[in-house]
């Protein structure tokens, strides 16, 4: 390919092996011992302890962070709104209020992770820390209410903990949320305003998925909420989500992320994706208001009108509260064998295994 102006500097390898492994930590072990060339990992904490081989220590293997200038993926509890419990946007704002992130960050993540909090976050695409502007108002204009108004001039934050696990502050504001909306707190359980145990049951798909469903567990449980973890398998846990079968799970915006969302948002928003059994509006969002942002930012014929509408969008995922964002990590993180090269520059979207090579011998 080095005579097509397109593919210049990439597919640099004459052969490729692809190997598959049960789990991560046979992948580790097959890495350490040069099977593999290659190791990432999400878990700041687990990779500097998995890091402690000799190879490593004798420079054999290279560790090295690569920084991105896309928004993050949102990864989070992803509630589905199809069920009557979750079809109140103020319990599901009660219910985000309760993932302790200051705790996760400090005791699982080494204090190097950031709160997710836009579906855009770290770009002028952001509702964060831009107030709404004309454009944004006029598309507004038709669902009065629907934003509230620190959504809407940039400012909302979700709320801080004191990374105690305990922190009565968050819990009694979350639990004022659900009083004010009919639920009550009766020997220790949370009934709804039918009188019933409100609790759900989330799915996860690994045990870093667990991990993270225990702390939100714990924090619910000391509201009465009742929250059970079931972890199924890969091909589980998908068929539950094309058909829809569950209460909350481990999801995500997409598979990566983009300063230029486009068609594919109406498959992860738009109505007629709710209940489309397979698609990817996994949290059955089924609002008119998002439609009408969806079908401006495909319409839009200048920047200023694009901007506009993909903000109107953030602020209305932000207002639904359908899912509970999590944490991010803006760097790449990757161990290789110091037999790979790569390019001194970083593309935006991130390391691109097809432009690294083998240093001749």
């Amino acid at each position: 390919g080095k005579d097509i102006p397109a593919k210049r500097g990439f597919d640099n390898y004459d052969q490729i092996i692809i190997e598959y492994f049960l789990n991560a930590n046979a992948k580790l072990e097959a890495f350490k011992k040069g099977i593999c060339a290659i190791a990432d990992d999400s878990d700041p904490v687990k990779r500097e302890r998995d890091l402690d081989f000799p190879a490593f220590h004798k420079g054999d293997v290279i560790a090295e962070t690569f920084d991105t200038g896309i928004p993050p993926v949102v990864t989070g509890f992803l509630f589905n709104t199809r069920l009557q419990k979750f079809s109140n946007p103020v319990v599901r704002r009660a219910l985000g209020m309760l993932y302790d992130f200051e705790w996760a960050n400090k005791n699982l993540f080494g204090g190097k992770y950031m709160r997710t909090m836009s579906y855009w976050q770290n770009s002028e695409l952001s509702a964060l820390g831009h107030p709404a502007d004309d454009r944004e108002k006029a598309l507004l204009a038709p669902y009065p209410g629907r934003v509230p108004a620190d959504v809407m001039d940039g400012t909302w934050r979700p709320p801080v903990t004191d990374g105690s696990g305990q922190d009565r502050k968050v819990l009694k504001a979350a639990f004022d949320i659900l009083k004010g909306a009919g639920y009550t707190l009766q020997d220790g359980a949370m009934l709804d305003p039918e009188g019933k145990p409100f609790g759900f049951e989330i799915l996860t798909a690994s045990q870093n998925e667990e991990r993270l469903a225990a702390i939100y567990q714990r924090t619910l449980a000391k509201i009465g909420i009742a929250v059970t973890i079931r972890s199924l398998d890969g091909d589980q846990i998908q068929s539950r989500k094309q058909r829809f079968d569950f209460d909350v799970l481990i999801g995500a915006s997409g598979f990566e992320n983009s300063l230029s969302p486009g068609i594919e948002q109406l498959g992860r928003w738009g109505s007629a994706a709710a209940n489309a059994e397979g698609s990817f509006n996994l949290a059955g969002v089924a609002d008119p208001a998002i439609d009408a942002a969806l079908e401006a930012m495909l319409d839009a014929r200048s920047r200023e009108d694009y901007v506009a509408a993909v903000r109107v969008l953030d602020r209305l995922l932000i207002s639904g509260h359908y899912m509970v964002p999590m944490q991010h990590n803006t760097q790449q993180w990757l161990a290789y064998w110091s037999y790979l090269e790569h390019p001194r520059k970083t593309p935006i979207s991130g390391y691109r295994l097809p432009t690294w090579w083998r240093k001749p011998k």
